[in-house]
Order: structure tokens, then C-alpha cells, then sequence
């Protein structure tokens, strides 16, 4: 994983940074990329990186000029391309000529010979951006998963604008042009729903989001630098029904192929465990293919000599597989120390407590690897969620319209942290308003926007779609920011497009069953996972397939309530109402569900606007 800071402007006009500038301002992505640097600057557009070498450490240095015979094109980009010698053997056979080992001279050469036609063959992760010299285009584009972020802004200067884009936010809104401020109707909706960002727009105003799957194509070369494409591919196929048996074979087939895949390196690679179904399964792959594996897990001081706590149950899966087991066992100081140098160093409330514990674990990572797999993807793509899955298929046999509206609307109210209604009491409204009345509902958009795209939502195979544009998204970005901060790679095997083809094929009525030795429900037992479960039989110990699910298995709770102090900061104090910080500082424990979205956006706001 790397770090990529550019800036774009029309022919004929100079940038507002030199090159020096653009420099420095990138080492606020050193975290990402602290093996190499590179830059270069053409007076209209600028390209800087940050490398995490992971493959061809000499041969893939950044921005990458193709040498091949076709269009120029200069690269920077961060991700893994899993199949690029595949595509190399292709582009070979078309008579390309390949200097080095790196997937990063067959991503340009790729580009060079097809142009953004040939994102589609691609199976990896990446943020890429992209100058196609001859044509003076700028190119962004994003994973269809959405595992590796990349933000972007207009930004005026004078006698013009400017397209400033990075990695992360911070390069962006450190720019000196850039207004910095907060997008209000983003904060409500991160209330409902934490998370960073809700389709393009996120919680800065005037910052927005290159979309999972999509490609946006700039021209230079005019007045002004305009956007005159942009396209989104969403990943996907059509459910086909099948045997169980079969099913099974053919998701045990895709996910092992994926998970050596996603081993492929030149540095240590290594696997999180939880004690879970789907780390238990990438970490018995992995062992298999290298029998030095380490594995890494993290949990609370009163976890360790739990049992059915992650930490121990994770203990019992490495002794199990003979891995290089180690620990990060969490104290509430230390989750507080760590939550806060999170918002104020990334610039970004948390969408999640998790994100602590594996920021965590990337600072015990880093001295034995440089990338982590992890089991991200797998309860989106094979519907592993339990309460969820019952409420939805409630919706589905309901007498609702099954319109996108309608499955917008059940979405938000079903899964959301808290009500809409609500969230307009616990904001100050003369504060808000001072920002304009043109906020809108993000949210809704982004949910209302999943559903059109979803297909038929009276099945349960459109509604997994769903959840992986809006649920996944979310978790894919916690990951990959989380685990670069201590500079290691996030990998996700079950986030990949031949994982999801073979979920699809197998069909929406093998993902679950009602019966014994599911997972409990409000009204019995659900079977979730059931064809990766049997998929991955003879891997799984039973009582790790007995196992309940816990989505934030570290006692938050009661650490957040020693960070209530936040809520009374200068700029909180300004936004939200006077009975949200009274609930705040007297019940956190009690709703955290409010207090945990509160407390980061005052942590934020008071960080980066006080």
C-alpha cells in the first residue's frame, strides 16, 4: 500500500505549488509509503508518491513512466493488482516489452495500450491516478470494492482552479486555497450511520470521494480543468441456482485461490485472527502455503483468560495450526491515547470502535510483515449478519412496496445507530444554519442510490448488494486507514471479484438456513454463512462454528466514558445542543449508540476547526 498526492490545473497555467511543496505536502502520507519517494512536476500537473514496497522493491518506483510503444503515461497508484501476469502475458503477446517484476509497469503499460477501457480486467485493489501526457487527461479511479481510498476537491486559486487529490484527506485540506470547512449535512447523517463518507461527499465540505468502481477523466487542456467523464463498475453477476454440494465446491475453489493470491509478496505477509469463521479460514489457507505464518490478535486486558473471547479462541486457532502467534491485549488508557491520535492525525472522526484496536495492532505488525489479511467482505458477500438477515427477509415477506424507496427507507430505520428524527434535536440549529440550508440527506441518497442499483429487492441476493455498497465500503476504509497507520497493508481475500462471482453462483438460498446450531436470533435460530461453513468443513472446529458473533468485541462502553470531556470542547459546544451534551456527559455507557458519533465528531471538529 503506498500514498499518492497529485495536483491538476489547465494547460498554459502553473500550479500554486512547486515541486518542493508538493513534496512536503505529501509527507503527511509518509505513514502510508515510508520505504521510497518520488515526484515530478510539469508546471501544469503535479505527481507524488509515497511506496510501500511489497513486490519489485528496485523496479516499481513511483510516478511510472511506461516505456511501451503506445500512449504516454505517467502512474501513480497505490493497491496490488492480484492477476497482473496474467494481464502481462496478454499485453506481451501484443508486443509489450516489460523492464521489471512490478504490477505497477504492467498497470501503466496496461493503461498506455487499452486506456481506461482495460480498469475492467483488473482484480486487486487500487486507487489510481493516472496523466495520459499526449492527450493531456488526468485519470482517477477506484477498486469496484472500494478497499483503497481516494479523495479529490476543486479547489479555486487565483486565476483559476485547481483538481487536488490524495489518498487521504489531510494533503487536500492542508492545500492553502482549500475553505476548509465542515459539511453539516454529513455530520447528521454520520450521527445515523458513522462512517466517513456517504457515496462521493463526505464530512469537509467541498471534499468529495472517488466512488467504489469508479473512473473520472479530466482534461487539461482547455480554460479550465473539467471532469468530462465518469463512470462507475459495480462488481457483480447473475444469481444462478445450484446444489449445496456444488455450491460449496465452487466457493472453496474461489476463496483458496484468493487467499494465495492475496499472499503474493516479497516481504512477510501475515493473517489477523479473531477465533472467527472467515479468519480461521484465511489463516488454515495461508498456513498451508507457508509454514512460517504469523498470526496477530488483538483484545482487552479481561479477554485473555476468557473463553469464547477473541483473543482466546484466536490462541486455540494458531495452536491448532502450529502459526507464529502473538498478541495485543488493549487497556482502556491505552484505547483512549490511540482514539485520540486517530481523529487528530487522520483528520477523520471513527466510524468504528474496532478502528482503535487495529491501529493497535498494525504497531505490532509492522516489525514482522507488511501486509495483514483479514476477513473483511465475507458476511456482506455470504450473509453473515443474523438480526439483519431476519429483519430483511421480514421486509421481504412484508406487505411493503418493494420499490427503492421503500428498502431505502427500511434500511435507515432498521440498521441505523440513531433515529433521523432525532438527530435534529441533538445539533444547535442557529450553528448550523450559519452554513447554509443546502445540506441535504447524504445518507438517504447513498441508501436510496444502493437500492436502484440493487436489482429485484424481494430477493435477498439485491439487498447483500446493499450491504456491501454501504456496509462494506465502510468497513474496507476503516481497515485500510487503521492498519496504514502503523504502515502496514490491509488485504481482504473475501473482497475479491471471482469470491463474489462464486457467491453469486451458488445463489442467495444457500447463504442461510433456519435450524439448530445457528446463530440466535430475535425470533430463533438462523444458519448464516451455511455454504462457506460447508465449504470449509473439515477446517472448521466446532466451536468456532458455534461461536456467536460480536461486532465490537472490546468494552468500549465504559473507556469512552473517560473522553466525555470532548463534548464540552470550544466548537462542539457551538454545534450541538445543550441536551445532547447534558446525555453525553451523564449517560455515555448507557447510549453509546449516541455518544460514540458525538463524542468523535466533537473530538474532530474541535481538532480541525477550533
Amino acid at each position: 500500500m503506498c500514498g499518492v498526492f497529485g495536483i491538476a490545473t489547465a494547460r498554459g497555467r502553473r500550479l500554486s505549488l512547486d515541486e518542493q511543496a508538493c513534496v512536503a505536502t505529501c509527507e503527511l502520507l509518509a505513514h502510508r509509503g515510508p520505504d521510497a519517494a518520488g515526484s515530478m512536476h510539469a508546471g501544469h500537473v503535479a505527481l507524488v508518491h509515497r511506496r510501500l514496497a511489497l513486490l519489485d522493491a528496485e523496479g516499481g518506483a513511483q510516478p511510472f513512466r511506461s516505456e511501451c510503444p503506445g500512449p504516454r503515461v505517467i502512474l501513480a497508484w497505490n493497491g496490488e493488482i492480484y492477476n497482473h501476469l496474467e494481464i502481462r502475458r496478454g499485453l506481451a503477446a501484443q508486443g509489450a516489452v516489460f523492464r521489471t517484476r512490478s504490477d505497477t509497469e504492467t498497470l501503466a503499460t496496461l493503461l498506455s495500450m487499452r486506456g481506461v477501457d482495460g480498469l475492467r480486467a483488473l482484480r486487486g485493489m487500487y486507487a489510481i491516478a493516472a496523466w495520459f501526457v499526449d492527450s493531456d487527461e488526468l485519470v482517477l479511479a477506484r477498486d469496484p470494492f472500494g478497499i483503497v481510498p481516494l479523495h479529490y476537491a476543486e479547489v479555486a486559486v487565483p486565476g483559476g482552479c485547481e483538481l487536488v487529490f490524495a489518498s487521504e484527506a489531510k494533503p487536500i485540506t492542508s492545500h492553502p486555497s482549500f475553505r476548509l470547512e465542515p459539511d453539516f449535512g454529513s455530520i447528521a447523517s454520520f450521527m445515523e450511520m458513522p462512517r466517513r463518507s456517504f457515496g462521493a461527499r463526505t464530512l469537509y465540505r467541498g471534499l468529495r470521494a472517488v466512488e467504489p468502481g469508479e473512473t473520472r477523466r479530466y482534461a487539461l487542456a482547455g480554460e479550465r480543468v473539467r471532469c468530462i467523464h465518469s463512470a462507475r463498475e459495480l462488481p457483480g453477476s447473475t444469481p444462478v441456482a445450484r446444489s449445496l454440494g456444488d455450491a460449496a465446491w465452487i466457493v472453496r475453489e474461489a476463496v483458496t485461490d484468493s487467499v494465495e493470491a492475496h499472499l503474493a509478496a516479497d516481504a512477510p505477509v501475515c493473517t489477523l485472527l479473531s477465533g472467527g469463521i472467515d479468519s480461521t479460514i484465511i489463516a488454515s489457507i495461508a498456513r498451508a502455503a507457508n509454514p512460517r505464518l504469523m498470526t496477530f490478535a488483538a483484545g482487552s486486558e479481561d479477554d485473555a483468560a476468557r473463553p469464547g473471547s477473541d483473543l482466546f479462541m484466536a490462541r486455540r486457532v494458531a495452536h491448532m495450526l502450529g502459526s507464529d502467534h502473538h498478541e495485543v491485549v488493549i487497556s482502556g488508557e491505552q484505547f483512549v491515547v490511540a482514539w485520540d491520535r486517530l481523529i487528530t492525525e487522520g483528520a477523520h472522526p471513527l466510524a468504528t470502535p474496532n478502528e482503535v484496536a487495529i491501529a493497535l495492532l498494525s504497531g505490532a505488525i509492522a516489525p514482522h510483515a507488511k501486509a495483514a489479511l483479514t476477513g473483511e467482505g465475507a458476511d456482506e458477500i455470504f450473509g453473515g449478519y443474523g438480526a439483519p438477515l431476519e429483519a430483511t427477509l421480514a421486509w421481504i415477506d412484508s406487505d411493503a412496496t418493494h420499490a427503492p424507496q421503500s428498502a431505502a427507507d427500511f434500511y435507515r430505520t432498521a440498521f441505523g445507530w440513531a433515529p433521523r428524527v432525532l438527530v435534529s434535536e441533538l445539533l444547535n440549529r442557529d450553528t448550523v444554519s450559519r452554513f447554509g440550508d443546502d445540506q441535504g440527506d447524504p445518507l438517504g441518497n447513498l441508501l436510496l442510490d444502493a437500492c436502484r442499483d440493487a436489482g429485484d429487492l424481494g430477493s435477498l441476493d439485491a439487498h447483500l448488494a446493499v450491504q456491501r455498497r454501504v456496509n462494506l465500503v465502510n468497513l474496507l476504509e476503516r481497515l485500510n486507514l487503521s492498519l496504514m497507520r502503523g504502515s502496514v497493508e490491509g488485504r481482504v481475500p473475501f473482497a475479491d471479484v471471482r469470491v463474489l462471482d462464486a457467491a453469486l453462483r451458488a445463489g442467495g438460498a444457500h447463504l442461510f438456513d433456519e435450524g439448530e446450531g445457528g446463530v440466535a436470533t430475535a425470533t430463533g435460530t438462523m444458519v448464516t454463512k451455511r455454504v462457506l461453513r460447508k465449504a470449509f468443513a473439515d477446517v472448521l472446529p466446532p466451536e468456532i462454528l458455534a461461536r456467536p458473533k460480536a461486532s465490537f468485541p472490546l468494552p468500549f462502553e465504559s473507556w469512552i466514558a473517560a473522553q466525555t470531556h470532548w463534548i464540552d470542547g470550544p466548537v462542539a459546544q457551538e454545534v450541538f445542543s445543550p441536551a445532547a451534551r447534558d446525555l453525553v456527559r451523564t449517560q455515555a455507557m448507557q447510549h453509546w449508540r449516541l455518544a460514540w458519533p458525538m463524542l468523535n465528531l466533537a473530538r474532530w471538529l474541535d481538532a480541525n476547526f477550533g
